[in-house]
C-alpha cells in the first residue's frame, strides 16, 4: 500500500536514524495523555520470531472476541503494514488524521522514524478503544521506544547476536539488553535459552523485579509442524518447524492472560499469517520463497525448514544482505543448501556489496554465484535459470520487500 502525499511526513523521518534511549518517547507520551496506558498490552522481545509471536497471540485474541491492536516492525511493503486493528491494517484516511494530530510533537521532540510510528500506534489503539495490543520491540529492549508500556506479560522469543553496533558484541550482553523489557510484578514467559549464563541472568533479573518467569521448550521433534500442547494438537498457520517454537510460546502466553477455548486457540494458531516468514508464492509458473530471514541464526531456521519442505532439491538463492550482519556466517549456511547464488544489492545504504558477497559464496564455499545490478535482474535471471527448481530470495527484510514488489 502506498502513502498518500499527507504520510509522507512519516517517511521524511526514516533520515533522523535511530536513537536509542527513552526521554523523548516519555515526554511525547505524557503529551497525549498516555494513550499507551487505556488499553492492555503484550510486549515481545527478543531476536527471531518476534512477528510470528505477536500474530499467534493478535489471531486467538481477535477470535476469542477482543478487540485487537498490533504493532511490528519492520514492515515488508509499506510502513502502513504496521499499524494493524483487528487484524486489519488501518485505512491511509485514519493514519493520516492520526499524523496531523501529533506531527507537531513528532517534529518538536525531533523523534525518529521508529519514535514516531510507536507513537502513532500508541494514538491509533487508544481511538479505536481496543482492548488488547501486541506490541513488537523494534531491536533491543532497555532503550527500546515500545518500553514505556507496562504490559500484562512480557514475552522473549529466541535470541541470537544482531544490531551489535547498539546491543553489544556478546549474546550475554544482547540478552541483558533484551531483558530490559521485564517490568516490577509483570510476568516475563521466554523461550529456554541453550546456554545457561544467559537463563541464569534471565531468573536473576525476574527476581530483581519480582516478576515470575515461565521458560517455554519446543521439545517435538517430530517432521511437519503439528504439535501438541496439554494434550491439544495445534497446526500453526505459517510454515517451518520452527513455527511450533513461536505458536508454543504464544500459548503459554495466552494461557497466563486468560482462559481461551480450544476452538478459539486452534483456530487463532492455525489461521495466522505474517508477509516474508517462509512465504510461498507461484511467479510465472515458478515456485518462489520469500523469508525475510537477517542473521545466522534465522538464516539456519530457513534452511531447516527447506530441507524439511523440499529434501531432496538443491535452492537456487537470491540474496541482499546488510553489511552490519555476519556476512561470512549467513553465506556459508545457505552455501550447505544452494545450487546457485543471485547476489544484489537492495536499494538502501545499509546494503553490502553484492561483488563481496558473490566472494564469499564462489572463493569461500565454491557455490555458483552471480552479480545482479538490482533485484528485479536478480530474480529474473533465477526465474530463467530455475528448471523445476525451488527459488527462495532471502537475506533481509530489504530484499523481500523489493521482490514482492515485483511479483505484486
Amino acid at each position: 500500500m502506498k502513502f498518500n502525499n499527507q504520510n509522507e511526513d512519516i517517511l521524511a523521518l526514516l533520515n533522523r536514524g535511530i536513537k536509542y534511549d527513552l526521554d523523548r518517547m516519555l515526554k511525547a507520551a505524557d503529551l497525549l495523555n498516555r494513550p499507551h496506558a487505556q488499553y492492555k498490552t503484550i510486549h515481545v522481545a527478543g531476536t527471531n520470531g518476534k512477528g510470528s509471536t505477536c500474530s499467534y497471540i493478535e489471531s486467538v485474541l481477535r477470535i476469542a472476541g477482543f478487540k485487537t491492536g498490533m504493532f511490528t516492525s519492520p514492515y515488508i511493503n509499506s510502513p502502513i503494514e504496521q499499524f494493524q486493528v483487528n487484524g486489519k491494517i488501518i485505512s491511509e484516511e485514519d493514519l493520516s488524521n492520526v499524523n496531523e494530530d501529533l506531527i507537531n510533537i513528532i517534529n518538536d521532540l525531533e523523534l525518529s522514524f521508529f519514535e514516531a510510528s510507536a507513537l502513532i500506534a500508541f494514538e491509533i489503539f487508544c481511538r479505536e478503544s481496543v482492548d488488547y495490543a501486541i506490541i513488537e520491540t523494534g531491536m533491543g529492549g532497555i532503550h527500546d521506544a515500545t518500553n514505556i508500556i507496562v504490559p500484562e506479560v512480557s514475552v522473549i522469543t529466541r535470541l541470537a547476536m544482531d544490531h551489535c553496533e547498539f546491543l553489544g558484541d556478546s549474546l550475554l550482553k544482547v540478552s541483558e539488553q533484551k531483558l530490559g523489557i521485564v517490568k516490577a510484578s509483570i510476568p516475563l514467559i521466554m523461550i529456554e535459552p541453550e546456554q545457561p549464563e544467559i537463563k541464569i541472568l534471565a531468573e536473576k533479573k525476574c527476581k530483581e523485579m519480582g516478576s515470575e518467569i515461565i521458560f517455554v521448550k519446543n521439545n517435538d521433534e517430530t517432521d511437519g509442524v503439528s504439535f501438541t500442547w496439554k494434550d491439544m494438537l495445534f497446526t500453526p498457520g505459517m510454515k517451518g518447524r520452527h513455527q511450533k517454537e513461536n505458536a508454543l510460546l504464544a500459548l503459554n502466553v495466552l494461557d497466563k492472560i486468560g482462559s481461551f477455548s480450544y476452538d478459539d486457540l486452534y483456530n487463532g494458531i492455525n489461521s495466522s499469517s505474517l508477509p516474508g516468514r517462509f512465504q510461498m508464492v507461484s511467479f510465472k509458473s515458478k515456485n518462489i520463497i520469500l523469508d525475510a530471514a537477517h542473521n545466522p541464526d534465522a538464516i539456519s531456521v530457513l534452511c531447516k525448514a527447506l530441507e524439511e519442505e523440499f529434501p531432496l532439491k538443491k535452492i537456487i538463492f537470491v540474496v541482499g544482505i546488510m553489511k552490519d550482519k555476519d556476512l561470512d556466517g549467513m553465506v556459508c549456511i545457505l552455501s550447505k543448501k544452494a545450487k546457485a547464488f543471485y547476489f544484489t544489492k537492495p536499494d538502501t545504504d545499509r546494503a553490502a556489496e553484492s561483488e563481496q558477497l558473490c566472494e564469499i559464496g564462489f572463493e569461500r564455499y565454491n557455490v555458483k554465484s552471480f552479480i545482479a545490478e538490482d533485484t528485479i535482474a536478480a530474480l529474473s535471471l533465477a526465474l530463467d535459470k530455475a528448471n523445476g527448481d525451488i527459488i527462495c530470495v532471502t537475506g533481509s527484510f530489504y530484499m523481500v520487500k523489493e521482490a514482492l514488489s515485483i511479483i505484486n
